[in-house]
């Protein structure tokens, strides 16, 4: 196992927001891996569909090979079981709960 923190959770729960403060207070790296293909994974799904907006999430994670970093997957992540388990092979998988009534704010 690799010594990453994966931050996973619902669209808007913050992976980004808190992963970026993370990363600055342990003086680690950031990755986020929302931006692959020149477009943004939500762009992807808009133009291409569900099944290339997985799939491209799946391969921008499954891609990844750091240390002591923290990342901060796109929030459908966790639809493909190959992502999940290449997350926790990097390190710690931390899951961002924030109740529904926040993320609809």
């Amino acid at each position: 196992m690799k010594d990453n923190i994966t931050l996973i959770g619902m669209p808007g729960s913050g992976k980004s927001t808190v992963g970026v403060l993370l990363a600055k207070a342990l003086g680690l790296p950031f990755i986020d891996t929302d931006l692959r293909e020149g477009l943004l994974l939500q762009e992807l799904l808009d133009q291409r569909g569900l099944d290339a907006f997985l799939d491209a999430e799946e391969a921008a994670i499954r891609s990844l090979d750091c240390r002591a970093s923290v990342i901060a997957p796109g929030g459908s992540a966790v639809c493909r079981e190959r992502a999940m388990e290449h997350l926790r092979a990097l390190g710690r998988v931390l899951y961002l709960r924030v109740p529904l009534p926040e993320l609809e704010r």
